[in-house]
């Protein structure tokens, strides 16, 4: 609440007009009515007065002894902001950059938001080229005041990211290559490295298994960066889609996929177009299916927040699927996905249009 509405408010509390609040302070009414409308302020030398006069501090004139319940409510949308409404979230992240300038976790959180923004408006799929390029030079703006200000090294390694793919789909690869280099050549030793050092039986156990599991998820992402986009090329797309599912089914010996069902869910996708490419339109359509089946699973286990492995490798891991910094809802993205020019062949058929109904 502003200053202005503040001293409304207290003012009717007070049963007071605004010519009496006025003839108190010994300005005009006027100048009041300019307070409350947000026109101006009340100049510094009222400001001990005003709150004498309501008999209240001047903290609670500033509205300042509120400052930790309202952070608490920034903190409360803050969390797996990712995962909820886009539009909601940049709202709400633009008003804590406001309220609490200087907190570089919430200006990270607004550079995250614009990227998204950016995307959720996507030229590609019909939006603005202009709004999608104006949405990312916001974002890239802002990640380059943390980078360049927040001593918080885990916020700016994050915002240190975020440039990275801010820049890449502005095209400016060079640029980002010079972010790139900031970034720590190897971290030699972290938290569950030095743990199974100092501890022995099922602990030590756990304390392994997270850490295969954690590599498992890193080699992971290395094999999608060569195979999630259709551009490059296509030996090596096939090549690691191949490894990347023999993989998961051979580490997940029973099944039990949880979070590696993300993983499974777009690998298919990306079965249905090399089957185009192949020319091969009715195992298109059943990748396409797989893919789906796997989406729809991925959301069912999503919504559980966690996940117990009962594979024998990963039989001591609990993963907390919430904090996944992945799109909430699979099932919509392969709707999107499905709508790619590749599958275009495919729409006369009447077992791809039950598919995507």
């Amino acid at each position: 609440m502003s200053i202005g509405k503040k001293i409304k408010e207290l003012r009717r509390a007070n049963d007071m007009t605004q010519e009496k609040l006025a003839d108190l302070l010994g300005v005009s009414y006027q100048a009041v009515s300019k307070w409350e409308t947000e026109i101006s302020s009340p100049d510094l030398s009222l400001i001990v007065p005003l709150a004498r006069l309501f008999k209240v501090s001047t903290d609670a004139l500033f509205e300042i002894e509120n400052e930790n319940a309202r952070r608490a409510e920034f903190d409360a949308a803050y969390e797996n902001y990712w995962q909820k409404d886009i539009q909601q979230m940049y709202a709400v992240a633009q008003q804590a950059v406001s309220e609490f300038p200087g907190d570089y976790k919430y200006l990270d959180w607004l550079a995250s938001m614009e990227f998204y923004v950016a995307f959720d408006d996507d030229y590609k799929s019909g939006g603005s080229i202009d709004f999608f390029n104006s949405m990312l030079e916001k974002s890239r703006k802002h990640y380059d005041m943390v980078i360049g200000e927040c001593r918080d090294s885990d916020i700016r390694q994050k915002s240190l990211y975020g440039i990275i793919l801010a820049l890449k789909y502005l095209g400016k690869a060079d640029e980002a290559k010079k972010y790139a280099e900031l970034a720590p050549k190897k971290q030699l030793y972290n938290r569950d490295t030095l743990l199974e050092l100092c501890t022995q039986g099922e602990e030590r156990l756990a304390i392994r298994q997270r850490i295969v599991y954690q590599k498992t998820n890193e080699l992971l992402s290395a094999l999608r960066s060569m195979w999630e986009f259709a551009d490059e090329d296509k030996k090596y797309v096939r090549a690691a889609v191949d490894i990347s599912e023999k993989f998961i089914k051979l580490i997940v010996s029973d099944d039990n996929f949880y979070r590696f069902y993300w993983d499974l869910y777009q690998l298919y996708m990306v079965r249905a177009e090399i089957s185009m490419w192949d020319n091969d339109l009715d195992n298109a359509v059943k990748m396409l299916a797989i893919s789906k089946d796997f989406a729809i699973k991925r959301d069912s286990y999503n919504k559980n927040g966690t996940c117990n492995y009962s594979c024998t490798i990963f039989d001591h891991v609990t993963d907390d699927l919430s904090c996944e910094l992945l799109p909430a809802d699979s099932t919509d993205c392969w709707k999107d996905y499905v709508n790619k020019t590749v599958f275009d062949p495919l729409r006369e058929r009447e077992d791809f249009n039950a598919l995507i109904r």
